[in-house]
């Protein structure tokens, strides 16, 4: 197995604010990684680094060997994210949401189709792929068992 996320001594200075001091981390292929820590701690900053959305004061960077740097489109096609707050539109159906993340991402018309099939079908919601977002339920997502219960 390979490492699918190597940063080794990054660095992310905005004048002389220092926001990513130095910080090192792999995460090997096959495995799930949660970024976590307190605010201001460098977690977005370091995630927009890997995602070719920044460029590093110094350090390295690799998303599935690839640089973001200096093979962005590479490195962009070599992720995936869960963000915290949804990216979803929910005046849009789910498959109209799935239609025009894949087509963002390049993907073809055919193979959108047949992805979000089987994406629908997965996740048990291809009968009511034609409703809007904003009638699913969001769940409620808790990390660990003594945190304190979800509001709805």
């Amino acid at each position: 197995m390979s490492d699918m996320i190597v940063v080794k001594d990054l660095v992310k200075n905005y004048g002389d604010f220092c926001a990513v001091n130095r910080i090192s981390f792999t995460v090997p292929e096959g495995q799930i990684f949660a970024f976590l820590g307190p605010n201001g701690a460098g977690k977005t900053t370091t995630i927009k680094m890997l995602t070719t959305i920044l460029e590093p004061n110094a350090g390295t960077l690799r998303v599935n060997g690839f640089d973001p740097v200096s093979q962005r489109k590479q490195a962009r096609r070599s992720f995936g994210i869960v963000f915290q707050d949804p990216s979803l539109d929910e005046e849009l159906t789910a498959q109209e949401n799935l239609d025009l993340h894949g087509a963002l991402y390049g993907v073809s018309r055919g193979e959108r189709l047949q992805r979000m099939q089987a994406l629908l079908e997965l996740v048990g919601l291809w009968e009511r792929r034609n409703e809007f977002v904003k009638q699913y339920s969001g769940g409620c997502h808790s990390t660990l068992e003594m945190s304190p219960p979800c509001a709805h």
